[in-house]
């Protein structure tokens, strides 16, 4: 995901952005980490030495911590589909299953008779080197399997061997080369581990960072007590646990960290691909509502033309009237092609719009009742067209025989009234009437022409509603801004 990058990618080691992590989190954290080794330590009876207690349980930091951070790291990778963090999830289960396993054995005082034993020293320095390697895999793009697994078979067969080789093998002390070599010998391998983690492609910085510095303490803290044998000193305890506390932080923090970032990251792009959905939804439906408006002008002129071409028996006058019309149309049309919907209002004579309109319609073999009125409205003369186009199409679809159209004023309004003789719609349909995609199951339309008109409508400052209580049909009352009386403005030829 490109907002992944751009989220954590510039972050440097001694930041995580405050929005996925911050003091009050690491506070929590340190507390949930303390609360099991101090609860054992509390009821240990070794009460002189209750530090040494808690540093020989350490393994209950580490362990949760780990499995924690594993657990993160993979739905992380679930989400965001990051390569790099199913391999860094790999290492988490390595050191997550190794720290179980020891802590049973903690649990059953194994580790105060062998917590120096060589055996255990080459067995972390195996796991160092196996971890270089998983951090090396992390680095590619793909992966075979599942590394989570291939990570908790590592973790398992390294707490195995250590455990068979505590029990079986001669016990040789940790000390028997002296603590100089065994820090060397750390130091040449951990320190190429951490570069190594640090170095992930396409992961902040400040997360293979913290997860590399949490793996190198956990490792001194190993190393300290390992040197310090099985009788611990309160010092080299002090040591082993605060660096396993410190390491299960700054793992565990890592991973909730990235797994609250990429969880942000697919929110975000959640979101923006619902708002190009609603774009693309908005916009298929402006063109829908063009297409709907074109279909029905184009066959009140496709009538008209071949009512003007076919039947002689027209009068100069009705032929004079259809050929404005057409021409009135032919306009509108033209308009709806290529003009979006939002010309500047003007003053409409609602008796040229309707004439026009109720030409078409009869043009089409419906037939409308309608008288002049000499009422005049103030609004966009196409979207006025549009209206009164849709109802009366809605009519004549619906009605059996005749519409009729009425024109009159109310208060600062001017309504105009087409009602039909039809069936009228169903009761569970009048809540959704003016719903996008609202129709009844007998009908042809598509259950967007209503919806259409009393936008329109309702952008201009009008109304569209439908009239309750009639007998039969149904009555759609549309209204419109009346004009400023002493108006000069030309009326408007729709």
């Amino acid at each position: 995901m490109r907002t992944w990058s751009r989220i954590g990618g510039t972050m440097k080691f001694n930041y995580i952005p405050r929005e996925y992590w911050n003091w009050r989190c690491s506070a929590l954290l340190l507390v949930v980490a303390l609360t099991p080794i101090l609860s054992l330590t509390w009821l240990s009876t070794d009460r002189p030495n209750r530090l040494v207690v808690a540093a020989s349980l350490d393994a209950l930091v580490r362990g949760p911590a780990a499995v924690a951070a594993t657990l993160c790291f993979y739905v992380a990778w679930r989400i965001s589909a990051k390569p790099q963090l199913i391999w860094l999830a790999a290492v988490s289960a390595a050191i997550a299953v190794q720290a179980v396993l020891q802590s049973g054995l903690q649990l059953i005082d194994i580790t105060h008779q062998v917590g120096g034993s060589l055996w255990l020293v080459l067995f972390d320095v195996l796991s160092l080197a196996l971890i270089a390697r998983l951090s090396v895999a992390a680095g590619r793009r793909s992966h075979h399997g599942d590394p989570v697994f291939l990570g908790a078979l590592v973790g398992l067969g390294l707490g195995i061997g250590r455990i068979l080789a505590v029990t079986y093998l001669p016990n040789v002390s940790a000390n028997t080369f002296g603590w100089l070599p065994l820090m060397l010998g750390f130091a040449f391998l951990a320190v190429p581990t951490v570069l190594l983690l640090t170095l992930l492609p396409d992961v902040p910085t400040w997360v293979s960072a913290r997860v590399g510095a949490g793996v190198l303490l956990y490792g001194v803290g190993h190393l300290v007590a390992y040197t310090d044998g099985a009788t611990r000193s309160t010092v080299g305890s002090a040591v082993t646990l605060i660096a396993d506390l410190d390491g299960a932080i700054l793992l565990t923090a890592a991973a909730a960290a990235v797994l609250r970032m990429a969880i942000v990251a697919e929110d975000r792009d959640r979101d923006q691909l619902r708002l190009r959905v609603d774009e693309l939804e908005n916009g298929l439906r402006v063109d829908r509502a063009r297409i709907h408006e074109i279909n029905s002008t184009i066959a009140g002129v496709v009538s008209a033309s071949r009512l003007l071409r076919e039947d002689p028996t027209i009068g100069s006058e009705r032929r004079t009237l259809l050929d404005n019309m057409v021409h009135a149309e032919l306009g509108r049309l033209q308009r709806l092609l290529n003009e979006p919907v939002g010309a500047t209002p003007a003053v409409v004579d609602l008796d040229d719009t309707i004439g026009n309109l109720v030409l078409a319609q009869e043009a089409r073999g419906n037939r409308v009742t309608w008288l002049p009125s000499g009422a005049r409205v103030t609004a966009e003369p196409d979207a006025v067209a549009e209206v009164l186009n849709i109802l009366l199409d809605n009519a004549a679809k619906h009605g059996s025989s005749d519409t009729s159209v009425t024109v009159k004023s109310v208060a600062d309004a001017v309504e105009v009234v087409v009602s039909d003789d039809g069936p009228g719609i169903a009761p569970e349909l009048r809540q959704h009437l003016f719903e996008w995609g609202s129709r009844g199951p007998r009908s042809r339309g598509q259950g967007i022409g209503l919806h259409i008109a009393r936008d329109l409508t309702a952008r201009h400052g009008g109304y569209l509603r439908l009239r309750e209580g009639t007998v039969r049909g149904a009555t759609f009352v549309a209204g419109f801004p009346m004009a400023r009386r002493g108006d000069d403005e030309p009326a408007h030829l729709a």
